[in-house]
């Protein structure tokens, strides 16, 4: 009882039905008078007491809710033994405790609301950027691509790689500073594939060597024999991490060189790489802070040199991931090094050779393809991508234009940009697929994978991500014509269908075989509400008008729409509307 007392409890034992005494020292803070005077809320916690003194069970003690009396807060303990005791608390502190509990519930959950919110902005931030700048990229690395396909000298052909390789290595830059929000999430996935560790830093010296030695600054690497000349890992990380250094060391010198240093280290299957530059060097005191997000050496650096100190951060993630660690050692006035270590794998068998710039090309099928995108640029370079596939490409400026012209035409692949006017992508793409299963590339500037699964969502076959190259677009439409569309539905060039028509009519020709074109859509319209009447008109009008312009096929199908409407007869009418569709695709005018 003692230990009790003087720990601030008071303590009464049961003296008699509804009595209790005061056993030990009376607390200071006791009110006068007995015990339920003094405390009246007792009244509504004895009858749970008395009930719990009764069939304690497995408990020793039964706490009362706090309650406020004379500005102080009291909480009643029951305590079951062979003696049965209630304590008084004065619970002040504890009190307090709660309260201040409930006020950090409260805060937290504040936090947690602004914390979503600021994350929403991020990612409607990182979108927009991840648009902005590989719309243009799209065109740049496009036109590069389509320029390495025309003739051009050794020297021209020279300037075509290395642009291409900048803009190649410029895109993963994007990429990875893009994707820094899945860096701080722990999202990212090393790939494991071969490579050559010479090709990557020498990669990353041309790129980084350009700003380099317009400074005026040496650039050389030193690479140990030892280090083989392949390996296992995901050479763009190592690329990157390569390029945050050198950039970073550049940026902070004025003059002198920049060398990169590559070495086995004690264990055989990591490597060591040390980048070193001649710069201001770094204090003492803030080596270790460098590679925290958004820090530099000294607040005045951002100021002067410009930057926002995420580059080491992002590399000292994708390091750690590559099971190594990154440190650095400086001298201010006189320079830097930063060293890091990376583990690899050494690959069995013969070496695989990558397939750079394969070429891949559409099987010579007359595809009807729509076009929607709101980018003169953009619909440029797809023209020039599919220039000698032989499809026929219909081009439109919105989703809305896509959505009415896929109502009148029958397409074989629909590539829709996600951000136009009127309608965007992701809404054209939904009301397109309510009307067919036609398959649809969404073409678009947004690379997270919150855009990927919007994609998906609207119904798209696939979301390819610009910038674009040809053979990922060849080989995404290969892909899909070969899962969605039947072989018999095909059209290959065997199959155009050549129609000579004399000298006087070419002039009319065109125009009348539109208006067929046309009367693809009101048909399928006219059949989707049941409109016989539309049908057979439009059948009588085809079957008197084929022949005479040279279409004898026209003649023979409007003719069946004609008979299969009077007899509403739905099957033969679909099928003679694709029988037209299909005419009026592969028909040409000589």
């Amino acid at each position: 009882m003692n230990l009790l007392t003087a720990l601030g409890f008071a303590v009464f034992e049961r003296s008699g039905e509804s009595s209790f005494r005061l056993v030990g020292q009376a607390p200071y803070w006791l009110p006068a008078g007995g015990v339920t005077e003094a405390f009246p809320f007792l009244e509504v916690f004895l009858p749970d007491a008395e009930e719990f003194w009764a069939s304690p069970g497995d408990r020793t003690a039964l706490y009362s809710d706090l309650w406020t009396q004379d500005d102080l807060h009291f909480c009643a303990i029951a305590v079951a033994g062979e003696q049965k005791f209630l304590l008084i608390e004065c619970a002040e502190r504890r009190f307090q405790q709660a309260q201040s509990f409930v006020q950090y519930a409260h805060e937290t959950s504040l936090a947690r609301d602004q914390i979503a919110k600021l994350t929403q902005a991020k990612t409607e931030f990182l979108a927009r950027m991840s648009h902005e700048i590989r719309t243009p990229m799209n065109a740049l690395l496009g036109m590069a691509e389509l320029l390495a396909e025309t003739p051009l000298n050794d020297e021209q052909r020279e300037y075509v790689r290395r642009f291409r390789r900048a803009g190649n290595n410029l895109l993963n830059i994007i990429n990875d500073i893009l994707d820094f929000s899945k860096v701080e999430a722990g999202q990212i996935e090393l790939e494991k594939i071969e490579f050559d560790p010479r090709k990557v830093v020498e990669e990353a010296i041309e790129i980084a060597g350009v700003g380099a030695r317009a400074k005026g600054l040496e650039v050389s690497c030193r690479i140990q024999p030892q280090v083989p000349s392949r390996l296992l890992g995901d050479p763009g990380r190592l690329r990157q991490i390569l390029l945050n250094l050198l950039g970073n060391a550049a940026k902070f010198t004025e003059r002198g060189e920049l060398t990169v240093l590559v070495k086995m280290d004690l264990d055989p299957d990591v490597l060591q790489f040390s980048v070193s530059d001649t710069g201001i060097g770094i204090p003492a005191d803030r080596l270790s802070t460098i590679f925290d997000s958004f820090s530099q050496a000294d607040a005045s650096t951002t100021r002067k040199y410009g930057g926002t100190g995420l580059g080491l951060a992002i590399s000292k993630r994708f390091v750690e991931l590559m099971g190594g660690r990154i440190w650095a050692e400086s001298t201010l006035g006189v320079g830097s090094t930063i060293h890091f270590t990376a583990r690899f794998s050494v690959p069995q068998g013969p070496a695989q050779r990558p397939i750079e710039n394969a070429q891949v090309a559409l099987p010579a099928r007359a595809l009807r393809i729509l076009l929607a995108d709101d980018s003169e640029e953009n619909r440029f370079l797809i023209r020039g991508y599919l220039k000698d596939s032989g499809c026929i490409i219909d081009e439109v400026e919105n989703g809305a234009q896509a959505v009415e012209q896929f109502k009148h035409h029958a397409y074989d692949v629909v590539l829709m940009d996600a951000e136009m006017p009127v309608l965007d992508g992701y809404s054209a793409t939904r009301e397109i697929r309510a009307l067919g299963a036609t398959p649809i590339f969404l073409l678009t500037a947004h690379a997270l994978a919150e855009a990927r699964a919007r994609s998906f969502e609207a119904g798209c076959t696939d979301h390819l991500t610009k910038p674009i190259k040809k053979a990922t677009l060849v080989r995404a439409i290969n892909d899909a014509i070969n899962k969605f569309v039947p072989q018999n539905d095909r059209i290959h060039v065997s199959d155009r269908i050549h129609v000579c028509v004399e000298s006087w009519l070419k002039p009319v020709v065109g125009g009348y075989l539109e208006k067929r074109r046309g009367d693809v859509g009101k048909l399928r319209a006219a059949l989707d509400r049941g409109d016989y009447d539309t049908i057979r008109s439009l059948g009588h009008q085809m079957s008197g008008t084929g022949g005479g312009y040279g279409f004898d096929p026209i003649t023979e199908i409007g003719s069946a729409l004609e008979e299969s409407a009077l007899a509403s007869d739905t099957a033969r009418i679909r099928t003679s509307i694709e029988d037209l569709d299909r005419y009026l695709s592969a028909v040409r005018i000589e």
